[in-house]
């Protein structure tokens, strides 16, 4: 069973969006949990005459945005991402050529349609959230800004200062019963006095981007424990990578929560993230207070994510031999917002240049 609600619908192109003040807004959000991420720079820009919910079908990335005051998280019922279809009405019965003002008529499954009625939303927005690829110049260089250039009134935008790393809205704070349940699933094989490092080796997007074939991330582990035993994982890929190592899968099998939540809470007990651009990565960086190696293959980090201290990003030398670090997004941004950059000469991340990064980071 579905609910219908009228609605009128935009995009992030025309200024349609920029231009809207005193009303309630729906965000549809049918991204990637790195997308998730990212817009969390872009939350504290938006007119704030306006009230904001944001939703998807897929409370695995919806949770990343519980407890925010800016936005209003509205769980779907549905945990895994998806476009909807299985509850009666792909992407809410939109269609994004029709989101250009005019009035559309949302299907609203249970239980997101008791939750939609009760925000009221009087406006439905859904970008398709365009990739840059670093192609736009400061201070719109990353994907992020780029969006924020399209849904803020340009008057607004000149009242902040975009010379230094925007500041993300999320919370990073998981319920305390999940933090519980975190300690308990970790008790065995993290006990306290032990170090904690995520790895996360491949994503979902391009394979391009993801790290060797798992024999690279089991030296780093190795070499990592030889230097001190004390180390344990907890690999993304749920992968053997030897002893002390543990898949998130595995570790919370079972556990009746949603991904961002349980992540956030695991970033709270890490000593130690390395991982290819891809969601848990994201997260890690604009939580912050977590040493973040970051593996940069096939992309380049000045498209994605704003500076963080905590992180050192190795970029691998296909980066360069396509020029990526010569787009407008490296030649045109200020020092105040760079990146610490480790270049290699190879294709591929030597786990030992990765250790010695990690060990830099860690003292």
């Amino acid at each position: 069973m579905s609910a219908s609600l009228r609605v009128r619908a935009v995009r992030e192109d025309r200024g349609r969006f920029a231009a809207l003040h005193d009303s309630r807004v729906l965000i549809y959000w049918p991204h990637g949990l790195g997308d998730w991420v990212h817009f969390g720079a872009v939350l504290p820009l938006l007119e704030p005459s306006n009230a904001y919910a944001i939703t998807r079908f897929g409370d695995d990335y919806v949770s990343l945005m519980e407890g925010n005051p800016r936005v209003r998280a509205l769980l779907s019922g549905t945990r895994a991402p998806g476009d909807g279809s299985e509850c009666g009405a792909r992407h809410l019965g939109l269609n994004r050529k029709h989101c250009d003002g005019r009035l559309v008529t949302l299907e609203l499954p249970a239980p997101l349609d008791e939750r939609v009625r009760q925000f009221d939303p009087g406006v439905v927005l859904w970008t398709d959230y365009p990739e840059t690829e670093g192609r736009t110049p400061y201070p719109f260089h990353t994907k992020a800004r780029n969006l924020a250039r399209l849904l803020v009134r340009p008057e607004r935008l000149a009242t902040f200062d975009l010379s230094g790393p925007l500041r993300n809205a999320l919370e990073f704070g998981a319920p305390a019963a999940t933090r519980r349940l975190v300690d308990e699933r970790l008790a065995e094989l993290a006990p306290p006095g032990t170090l904690l490092c995520v790895i996360s080796r491949t994503g979902v997007t391009a394979s391009r981007k993801n790290w060797g074939d798992g024999s690279e991330a089991r030296e780093f582990v190795a070499a990592m424990r030889a230097g001190s035993p004390r180390w344990r994982f907890i690999s993304m890929d749920e992968e053997r990578l030897g002893e002390g190592v543990s898949g998130f899968r595995e570790l919370f099998a079972g556990v009746a929560e949603p991904f961002a939540r349980l992540y956030e809470a695991l970033a709270a007990r890490a000593h130690l993230f390395v991982g290819i651009p891809a969601g848990p990565l994201h997260v890690t960086m604009a939580r912050g207070g977590v040493p973040s190696v970051g593996i940069w293959l096939a992309h380049h980090p000045d498209w994605y994510d704003e500076p963080n201290p905590d992180a050192i990003h190795i970029v691998g030398s296909y980066v360069r031999e396509r020029g990526f670090d010569r787009r407008p997004a490296t030649t045109t941004k200020p020092p105040s917002l760079a990146h610490r950059l480790r270049y290699v000469d190879s294709r591929t991340i030597d786990a030992r240049v990765v250790v010695e990064t990690a060990r830099e980071l860690t003292g």
